[in-house]
C-alpha cells in the first residue's frame, strides 16, 4: 500500500497512485490526465475524469512529489526525476519553458505481479514453441539480449527468464534504476548512483566480481555499454536490457552506445567484441493488439565485418502469433 504521505503529495492523482490496476499515470496537461490500466487482455491506455483546477495546482502537486525525493526545482531548472521514498515507483516531472503547454510528468509503477510463462500465452504474446525456444537458450546459458520500445515488455520478458534459470545457481543483478522484480533464490540486486555515486561502468564490473553465474544487467544506455560487452567476452553469461525497434537495430545501437566510451576502439573491434559476448537477440514490440514478441536471432559470429544473423522466430501479423522459422539454434 502506498504511504499516507506519498498520497497526500499527490492530490487528485491520489486515488490513481493507490489503484493496482494502474500501471501508469500520464499528466499532459491540467485538464488531460490518462492512466495505462492491466487488464486480463493486457494492458491500455485510457482518458481519466481527473482534472487540475490550474496549471498551478498541478505545480503544486510536482513540487511536492519531488520533495518526498528530496528534488526542489530552482528557476533554471526544468526536469526533475525521483523515485517515490517507499515504493517501487518512478516521477518525472517536466516544467515550462521546456513544457510548451505548461507543466506535465509521469508517474511509472514497476509492476509487483509476477507474470509467468503462462501469462504470456495467455496475453498472446508468445506462443509455448517460443517459449521453448527461449528456456533452451538459458538450458544452453546463451548470452541473451532483450530488446524493445518502450513499454514493449523488455522488463518482464528478463524477469521470467532469469526466473527460469535454475535455483542453485547464483545471479547477480546491475541496474542504473532497480526495475526488475524477478524472483529467484540465489538473486543479488545492485543498483547505480546513490550517496556514493557509483557509474553503472562501474557497477557492472563489480558485478561481474561476485561470483556470478549470470549477470542480469538493465538497462544500457551509455558508455556502460563497452563494458558490458567486455564483461561478457571474458566468459561471462548474461540476460541484458537496451532500447531497439529490431534486432539489427540493436546491434547499431550497441556499437554507438560502445563509442560512447570514447577508448580509441575502432567500429570493426566494437563489432568483434559484440559479436563475442552477445548470441541471441529477441525483440517486442507494443502492437495494435497487445504487446508480441517479434523477433528471435541468433548472433552466429562476423563475417566480412558484418554480422551474421540467424532467424529462428518472426512475428506474423496475418495470424498474429510469432512463428518459428524452422532453423535450429546453435546451441541446439
Amino acid at each position: 500500500m502506498p504511504t499516507q504521505s506519498i498520497l497526500d503529495a499527490l492530490g487528485p492523482l491520489a486515488a490513481l497512485y493507490a489503484d493496482p490496476q494502474v500501471r501508469e499515470i500520464m499528466v499532459d496537461s491540467p485538464d488531460r490526465v490518462l492512466a495505462e490500466r492491466v487488464t486480463q487482455s493486457g494492458e491500455m491506455i485510457e482518458d481519466t475524469d481527473i482534472r487540475f483546477e490550474s496549471p498551478e495546482a498541478l505545480r503544486a502537486v510536482i513540487d511536492a512529489a519531488l520533495a518526498l525525493g528530496g528534488v526542489q526545482l530552482g528557476p533554471t531548472e526544468t526536469i526533475g526525476d525521483v523515485r517515490l521514498p517507499g515504493s517501487e515507483a518512478r516521477l518525472l516531472a517536466v516544467l515550462p519553458p521546456t513544457a510548451i503547454q505548461g507543466p506535465c510528468l509521469v508517474i511509472r509503477k514497476m509492476s509487483v505481479t509476477v507474470f509467468t510463462w503462462e501469462d504470456l500465452i495467455r496475453f498472446g504474446f508468445i506462443p509455448p514453441e517460443v517459449r521453448d525456444l527461449l528456456l533452451s537458450a538459458i538450458s544452453a546459458r546463451v548470452n541473451c539480449l532483450i530488446t524493445g520500445g518502450t513499454g514493449a515488455g523488455k522488463t518482464t520478458v528478463a524477469n521470467i527468464l532469469a526466473a527460469s534459470i535454475s535455483p542453485d545457481q547464483r545471479l547477480v543483478v546491475a541496474e542504473p534504476v532497480q526495475e526488475f522484480q524477478l524472483q529467484h533464490p540465489r538473486a543479488v540486486f545492485l543498483e547505480a548512483g546513490g550517496p556514493g555515486d557509483v557509474p553503472f561502468s562501474e557497477l557492472i564490473s563489480a558485478a561481474s566480481k561476485m561470483r556470478p553465474d549470470w549477470l542480469v544487467i538493465g538497462e544500457l544506455i551509455g558508455p556502460e555499454s563497452l563494458r558490458a560487452m567486455e564483461v561478457l567476452s571474458r566468459g561471462h553469461t548474461a540476460i541484458i536490457t537496451t532500447h531497439a525497434n529490431s534486432p539489427e537495430d540493436a546491434l547499431t545501437r550497441l556499437e554507438a552506445l560502445c563509442l560512447m566510451a570514447n577508448l580509441g576502439l575502432g567500429l570493426s573491434e566494437i563489432r568483434a567484441l559484440i559479436a563475442s559476448a552477445i548470441r541471441m537477440i529477441t525483440c517486442q514490440q507494443r502492437l495494435p493488439r497487445g504487446r508480441r514478441l517479434t523477433d528471435i536471432v541468433e548472433l552466429c559470429g562476423l563475417e566480412n565485418e558484418r554480422y551474421i544473423l540467424q532467424p529462428l522466430a518472426r512475428y506474423n501479423p496475418e495470424t498474429d502469433r510469432t512463428e518459428l522459422t524452422g532453423i535450429k539454434p546453435g546451441w541446439a
